[in-house]
């Protein structure tokens, strides 16, 4: 439509207006008016103006689906995008929000709870340091009745494991308010076997050493005797103290204690992992909505620039129609029939690629159907 002009367009319209045209001579003859006073089909020209308009539409809109073939894609790959992240954040913030009441719920049992005296990680600690307090006061003692650095060093290091670990075993069973079978075998049964194992070492080596009238130990004059009764003194003191720090660091009722602690930590992990990935959720979902809002956007700004062609396209075709029968009017006397009725408007072809186009605006105007 670029060539068509407004002053072009004018001097048409009174052209065809006129009932005369200029010639050579003699200068002016008559002709017919365009369009006649009954004619009822818009005029030729008009009729040009239109097709030249609506062939310029065609061209925009060959224009867009190249374009729109590239962005639509993007687009449709932000939508799939967003929709997943949406799922995956609900999901996973319905995951936290379970695993937050099985949390409250555990938590409730485990602060109902009497702890023990001693804190676990407490007990535990001491222990560890009466093992390891344990091993020198055996060492020298072995060392005194003759023993071998190996063979000390193994004894020394058994001891050091066992008595503890009885111990352990012992105060626990003693401070279960019910006690069953496996707790009263073991209240009879350890303190028995820590005397027996005491005895056994103590007796063997007593034996061993019986010809030795004495040993020198800092200087204190002692016999085997003494040092074998020296001997289970202080490990039956250790295994004492050991079962005390058992005994507190205990709870009434071990099962139980264990189940609901087991319960609650096994909880507060859940609800960790399930928090951070709902977080994690969160984020992606963020991201995905902006992605979409800028492929969106970019998308929606190029579809209303081709509407907006249309748009002037269409319009200049209907001013160029109007200023062709304005100048037409003012030249003649009459109005014609085709006059009359309302000026031709260039159309967008109703054809499948103008549908989808008409279509592809509605897809962009909206978010998605879950937003």
């Amino acid at each position: 439509m670029h060539k068509y002009t407004h002053h072009l367009i004018t001097c048409k319209g009174k052209k065809d207006g006129r009932n005369w045209k200029y010639t050579f001579w003699p200068f002016r003859t008559e002709k017919p008016i365009e369009p006649k006073p009954d004619q009822e089909m818009a005029p030729q020209f008009e009729t040009e103006i239109v097709k030249a308009a609506e062939n310029d539409v065609a061209k925009e809109a060959e224009k867009w689906k190249e374009l729109d073939q590239k962005l639509k894609p993007k687009y449709c790959q932000a939508v799939a995008a967003l929709e997943n992240a949406r799922k995956k954040h609900l999901k996973e913030s319905e995951e936290a929000e379970l695993a937050k009441t099985e949390f409250d719920a555990a938590k409730a049992k485990y602060e109902e709870l009497t702890m023990p005296a001693l804190d676990a990680r407490w007990r535990n600690l001491w222990l560890i340091f009466i093992a390891i307090a344990e091993f020198p006061l055996n060492s020298i003692v072995f060392g005194i009745l003759g023993s071998g650095r190996l063979e000390t060093y193994i004894i020394s290091a058994g001891l050091c494991v066992a008595i503890p670990l009885i111990a352990h075993f012992f105060g626990q069973s003693i401070r279960q308010e019910n006690k069953n079978s496996p707790d009263i075998i073991l209240m009879i049964t350890m303190p028995v076997t820590i005397l027996l194992i005491l005895g056994a070492i103590a007796f063997i080596r007593a034996k061993y050493f019986e010809a030795m009238v004495h040993q020198d130990l800092i200087g204190i004059s002692i016999t085997p005797t003494q040092m074998t009764i020296l001997f289970i003194i202080i490990n039956m003191a250790i295994f004492l103290v050991a079962v005390m720090v058992s005994y507190e660091g205990s709870h009434a009722d071990k099962k139980r204690f264990k189940t609901i602690t087991s319960r609650y930590r096994a909880a507060m992990k859940r609800l960790q992992k399930e928090a951070t990935e709902a977080t994690e959720a969160g984020g992606e979902l963020a991201r995905s909505e902006q992605n979409f809002q800028q492929v969106r956007q970019n998308r929606l700004k190029s579809h209303e620039k081709f509407i907006q062609a249309i748009k002037t396209i269409v319009d200049g075709g209907e001013w160029l129609v109007s200023s062709y029968r304005a100048a037409n009017l003012r030249v003649r006397k009459d109005i014609p029939q085709c006059f009359k009725q309302q000026p031709q408007s260039p159309a967008i072809p109703a054809d499948r690629k103008s549908t989808r186009l008409n279509s592809s605006h509605t897809d962009i105007s909206r978010m998605p159907s879950s937003a």
